[in-house]
């Protein structure tokens, strides 16, 4: 099984690399990890016979499934589908923070956001979250970009947040990074 987030076009390669020797089941992740009551949503396609037999290996536990057809490639386009949102809003809150805070409204759009729960931009604090993340993020975005110019449609929002991104490598994985530090690394050149 390939679950890693990539193009649906990567994960046809695959198949067409390792079948007949091998069976391939396309999966994609989507949620939180399975702790503290949270259950995220393994997403497959590929053969049925083999989407069952992972489909078993999951029942009971934490981690739902779903089977999407049997067309390796689908659980990867719907994973791209879902980050690319969610991940790019995450980045389009950071960009609005730092040019608030460049222009010393940051606390007045913070509490313009928080009237509005339905919104990414309430939660500034996940952006120290997302500029811990961004190492891993960064690359997922450039594959869901080359996703959306397979399928013809426009991949610079995406590649402009995989972009945005790169400038917090050095944060990977950092617990400890602020809103502020965030920030910061944001800014500079």
């Amino acid at each position: 099984m390939e679950a890693n987030a990539i193009s649906p076009e990567r994960a046809q390669r695959i198949a067409v690399l390792l079948e007949p020797d091998a069976t391939v089941v396309d999966g994609g992740v989507v949620g939180s990890p399975p702790v503290g009551g949270k259950t995220p949503t393994l997403y497959l396609s590929g053969p049925a016979s083999a989407t069952e037999r992972i489909k078993a290996l999951f029942a009971g536990t934490a981690v739902r499934t779903t089977v999407l057809g049997t067309e390796v490639g689908k659980a990867s386009a719907l994973k791209l589908a879902y980050a690319s949102f969610q991940k790019t809003s995450r980045v389009l809150v950071a960009l609005a923070l730092g040019m608030a805070r460049e222009h010393g409204v940051d606390q007045e759009l913070i509490e313009i956001a928080s009237q509005r729960t339905d919104s990414y931009l309430s939660e500034p604090q996940y952006v120290a979250k997302t500029a811990a993340r961004a190492w891993r993020w960064g690359p997922e975005l450039e594959e869901a970009a080359n996703a959306l110019a397979t399928a013809g449609l426009p991949p610079e929002m995406l590649r402009a947040a995989a972009s945005t991104l790169a400038r917090w490598n050095d944060a990977k994985d950092d617990g400890e990074l602020t809103l502020i530090d965030a920030l910061d690394r944001l800014a500079r050149p």
